[in-house]
């Protein structure tokens, strides 16, 4: 039985390490690769939602992009039946009043509209649906993520060939603070990069892509999205049903700065993700976490209470270790501009301990989602029914502050 758990255990983490592996020469391929230049004009769409000093920041990295060719930006937030709009709006429409390419929208609101889909899928719909008719290509980033000077280059550069129909960036999450949950945390976002390429399984995230504005009617995207919970794992459905690539692009990394985060917040955060990954359909990714994750964490969590008086045991503790290994490997694939900041080194080293915890997170995430539908975003409750439907529930009840 000891032979099966350690022989179990490991065969698992080396199933790891070929992901890793896999990543880590694609990566290398393509940043050695030369594409001629491509400048169409572009359409960056930057949802809002709630204010703070980083957003601030956020908003002005995407102002000043090296892109060559043109490209407008439009902020867009959404009503809100108390004060009118979002706390973010007043402080778009100062930031956006010098620049001619730069417009802030206002999108209904979902609740008091009962209209059948999220607060984010309606943003981007009321922005898609005043672009100016000489958009090629249209980008998508998140209002929370911190990018480069040429993050629109980089998403664009791909789209050139015919056969690439969404570019995708990486997302890197930064504590800030290194309590264990947010190391947890950041180790559950940042391995999902060692799973993207240009191959069939790499998944869009709707806080770094980019599309050419024709995939809009042959990929049926805004079919999809009309009724829809989350736009992004929408629009992986659409390029796999159209055939299309869906490309990665490893220099162009988005980072997200947290701070004292919870057990409670990555929890329900961690939880949402997996429920949308699988009552979406996108059932080879949500089956090789549960395959691997979960079995491999029994192995080594389990062990540890009996590893004192079981010596036969002693190998599987060397597992953690190893993973310590395989996640600062990993790291070799971020962008050198990023893993050569001393911070984001010393971020890098302490949350690979807590690699093995993170990914046994994932595995119980996974059968989670099973049994669960409902999901908390952005203060409103949905129901997911399908890929392309979703139940708006209404507002989600405020928590009650602990005395």
């Amino acid at each position: 039985m000891q032979t099966y758990i350690i022989v179990t255990a490991y065969f698992l983490f080396f199933l790891e390490l070929l992901i890793i592996s896999r990543s880590f020469w694609y990566a290398r391929r393509e940043r050695n690769r030369q594409r001629p230049a491509y400048t169409p004009k572009v359409a960056v769409i930057a949802p809002h939602y709630g204010w703070d000093a980083d957003t601030a920041e956020h908003v002005k990295g995407l102002l000043h992009q090296d892109y060559a060719g043109v490209y407008e930006v439009f902020f867009v937030t959404h009503q809100n039946a108390d004060s009118g709009h979002d706390v973010s709006y007043p402080h778009l429409c100062e930031i956006a009043e010098p620049y001619p390419n730069i417009h802030v929208l206002l999108a209904p609101n979902i609740i008091e509209n009962e209209l059948p889909r999220s607060q984010k899928v309606q943003n981007l719909l009321t922005v898609i649906e005043q672009l100016p008719g000489d958009i090629e290509v249209i980008a998508f980033v998140d209002a929370d993520v911190a990018i480069q000077e040429n993050w629109l280059t980089l998403l664009v550069d791909p789209l050139q060939e015919p056969d690439i129909g969404t570019t995708v960036g990486g997302r890197f999450y930064f504590p800030q603070t290194w309590n264990i949950a947010s190391l947890v945390e950041s180790i559950w976002v940042n391995f999902q990069m060692s799973a993207q390429g240009d191959h069939p399984h790499t998944m869009v995230w709707g806080g770094s892509n980019a599309f050419r504005r024709e995939m809009l009617e042959k990929a049926q995207i805004l079919q999809r999205w009309e009724e829809a919970t989350i736009e992004d794992l929408n629009t992986t459905l659409a390029m796999r049903d159209v055939k299309q690539k869906i490309h990665f692009v490893p220099d162009c990394v988005a980072i997200t700065r947290t701070t004292n985060r919870t057990w409670h917040q990555i929890v329900e955060f961690t939880n949402r993700q997996m429920i949308m990954t699988f009552h979406m359909g996108l059932w080879r990714q949500w089956l090789a976490i549960l395959i691997v994750f979960l079995p491999k964490g029994i192995c080594v969590i389990g062990s540890i209470p009996f590893l004192f008086y079981r010596g036969e045991l002693l190998p599987i503790a060397f597992i953690p270790f190893l993973e310590a290994f395989s996640y600062r490997l990993y790291s070799k694939n971020l962008p050198r501009w990023l893993r050569e900041m001393p911070k984001v080194r010393q971020s890098i080293g302490l949350t690979s301990y807590v690699t093995s915890v993170s990914l046994f997170l994932a595995g119980l995430n996974a059968v989670y989602a099973v049994f669960q539908r409902k999901i908390t975003w952005g203060g409103v409750q949905y129901e997911i029914l399908s890929a392309t439907k979703c139940r708006v529930l209404g507002r989600a009840k405020p928590k009650r502050a602990s005395l």
